[in-house]
């Protein structure tokens, strides 16, 4: 293959003379516009045969940038220049990414505005720089820009995308060219422009075709990420004064008669919506929270348009059926767990993240939610195929951790009122988490009184008394939070279990430093220093405080090192249960956390007038998943003299009081 230096330019169409513009020296400056305006007006035409192509570049890379991809323009002159306008006008046309379409020109940016002819040259200088950018095979795609289809630079980029996985695109404006010939191109885009004007100026006709081809690619590619709605700029961030209005008459657009808002009332949507014109526009047309449009967006790819879709199928789908739909919803600090049940008992469940509204926050508390029942609404057969925003719940129950604050309680009220199409009193109950456990003593007839005691990361204990089929609660003891209390608790035994093993720590420490021999770590400790070299593999026994203490690297919320370093000292607990009957230290850590419960439990009887005979001990919690400890628990409640009616351990609050609520709900109907 001969090298594209020594390529005859006689044999470029761009480079050709122009038989229409050889007198354009000679004429009156008009008829020199006019001339330039005919040969202007030949572009559009020979982009025409380009479409297949430019067509198949958009699908090839809108799935790369869907998947996170970058798009890289290489290109030198006049190819160059065009590549970065081209990339630097996306991020505020569409709100995207800077770093998501990069443009390289050959001789770096000094050649934006200063000729620099020699650096087309450079076949291996586009290798060097897309290495700056670590370019990534399975993602990233690049587009090489060459009016005349032979610039080395352009062609050493393709040849080095083309050689380690990228998808490739090719723009020339001349047939054949050595792009084509060099085969690195997976899309070749090859505008014809013919001769130029001005001999070989291909800055004129060749620009233009290279403006409308990467326009044309770029645009196509924003239209299919959902970037517009119809033919406006849905993906706007309102964030000056023209593009504030902008987004309200965009949202008026779009909204119609959903959208009777004032100036005030949409920057208001606005400004909840973070800016983002696209994720207002489906709270003010759908009726949604911020958190539950996020879901409908993230789900539809972020395409508008199937957003509102999905809604028109799902409430096509809609019955008048959903009389005895119930939801219950278990919005714990570490988990959410969700449960509906249909009239006829089909049982649907699903999952979230954490919901402790007072340390994530009200949206993705929201948000979390939305997704357990959704997962909920999947698994059950009653519901499979519809979304959750088109069922009419005859009735649900959300426990959520935080609710306690009565000034949080009415923002919490309204967002899961909106979320679920229920006002809180007339089918929607609204409570604390732990509100929903006492729920599993409910058939016991003769159960007057329900003790809880909670022992997961954290502890408390809670007494509530039967009123007209419901438990109300009476009393509260503990649950102080980690500095101060939770013991009996994950955390509190991890702490206790810690305390050993740090004691053993710097024995070694002290002992290693006066170089003495060592000697024999207790077992408990020795399990503990293993727990931690598990999660740290370069830890060692004599730093084992400062691996205990150590941070997260990224905290998403003000306080979420302190609870992650909880978490972690809470996390112990299972080696020291792991351990119990077989070791002594573990014994006693676990008889101290289980006399601790027994204490709280034995306060809330004797202030609450309890009689144990006619009431329920429910265990719940993490930790109360283990029976070993639940066996304890009991064993010193019992040794305190109190002996319960029933007892019962709770892993499924949620399912229970689905339970509840659909046994309500039928009896009301019968």
């Amino acid at each position: 293959m001969s090298s594209p230096a020594t390529v005859e330019l006689d044999s470029i169409q761009t480079e050709n003379r122009n038989p229409r513009t050889t007198t354009i020296d000679k004429v009156s400056t008009e008829e020199l516009c006019r001339i330039l305006h005919e040969e202007d007006c030949r572009v559009p035409a020979a982009i025409t045969p380009c479409l297949p192509a430019i067509a198949g570049a958009i699908d090839a890379l809108t799935e790369r940038v869907r998947k996170g991809g970058r798009i890289f323009y290489v290109g030198a002159g006049t190819s160059g220049r065009l590549g970065v306008l081209d990339a630097s006008e996306i991020p505020p046309t569409y709100s995207s990414s800077p770093n998501q379409f990069i443009a390289l020109i050959a001789g770096g940016d000094y050649a934006l505005r200063n000729a620099k002819e020699g650096a087309e040259d450079d076949r291996s200088a586009a290798k060097t720089d897309l290495e700056a950018f670590n370019f990534k095979p399975g993602v990233d795609s690049l587009i090489g820009i060459a009016s005349s289809g032979r610039t080395p630079y352009v062609l050493g980029g393709l040849e080095y995308a083309r050689l380690i996985g990228c998808t490739t695109v090719g723009v020339v404006c001349v047939q054949p060219s050595a792009v084509a010939a060099e085969g690195n191109a997976d899309y070749l885009v090859s505008a014809v422009t013919g001769p130029e004007s001005v001999t070989g100026s291909t800055r004129m006709k060749a620009g233009t075709a290279t403006k409308l081809v990467l326009n044309m690619i770029s645009t196509g590619i924003m239209i299919k990420l959902g970037k517009t709605y119809g033919n406006l700029m849905v993906d706007l961030k309102a964030t000056n004064i023209k593009l504030r209005q902008r987004a309200r008459n965009i949202l008026r657009a779009i909204g119609g008669q959903s959208c009777n808002h004032s100036d005030e009332e949409l920057d208001a949507v606005l400004a909840a919506s973070r800016g983002s014109t696209k994720l207002a526009a489906v709270v003010i047309v759908l009726g949604v929270t911020v958190a539950e449009a996020e879901l409908r967006l993230a789900r539809n790819n972020g395409v508008l348009a199937q957003v509102f879709a999905e809604d028109k199928v799902a409430s096509a789908t809609a019955t008048d059926n959903d009389t005895g739909i119930v939801l219950c919803v278990d919005a714990g600090g570490t988990s959410c767990k969700a449960t509906i049940i249909s009239e006829d008992g089909a049982v649907g469940t699903g999952i979230g993240g954490p919901c402790n509204v007072t340390s994530i926050g009200l949206d993705a508390c929201l948000s979390a939610i939305s997704g357990a029942i959704q997962q909920a609404v999947d698994s059950c057969p009653a519901t499979k195929g519809r979304r959750f925003s088109s069922i009419a719940f005859a009735a649900a129950w959300v426990g959520i951790a935080g609710y306690d604050p009565p000034a949080a309680q009415p923002s919490i009220n309204s967002g899961l009122s909106k979320l679920l199409n229920l006002k809180v009193g007339a089918g929607l109950d609204v409570t604390t988490d732990i509100d929903l456990l006492p729920v599993a003593s409910a058939s016991e007839e003769h159960v007057e009184s329900v003790i809880v005691l909670v022992a997961g990361t954290g502890s408390v204990g809670m007494s509530f008394r039967r009123e007209n089929g419901r438990f109300v609660r009476t009393g509260r003891a503990g649950g102080w939070g980690y500095m101060l209390g939770d013991d009996g608790s994950g955390y509190g035994i991890g702490r206790e279990a810690l305390r050993l093993a740090l004691r053993a720590s710097e024995v070694c420490r002290m002992r290693k430093d006066a170089r003495a021999p060592a000697q024999p770590v207790p077992q408990l400790a020795a399990a503990i220093f293993d727990h931690f070299r598990a999660q740290f593999p370069e830890a060692k026994p004599e730093d084992l405080l400062s691996t205990v203490m150590v941070p997260d690297l990224a905290p998403q919320q003000p306080g979420d090192a302190v609870m992650d370093r909880a978490s972690r000292i809470a996390g112990v607990a299972k080696t020291v249960l792991a351990m119990a009957g077989a070791n002594e230290d573990a014994d006693r850590i676990i008889a101290a956390g289980a006399d601790s419960l027994a204490e709280v439990a034995a306060l809330l009887v004797s202030s609450q007038g309890i009689e144990p005979s006619k009431a329920s001990l429910v265990l719940a919690g993490g930790l109360m998943q283990d029976e070993g400890y639940r066996r304890r628990v009991v064993g010193s409640v019992e040794k305190a003299g109190y002996r319960f009616q029933h007892i019962q351990a709770v892993n499924q609050p949620a399912m229970n009081g689905a339970r509840f609520l659909s046994e309500s709900i039928n009896n009301k109907l019968q």
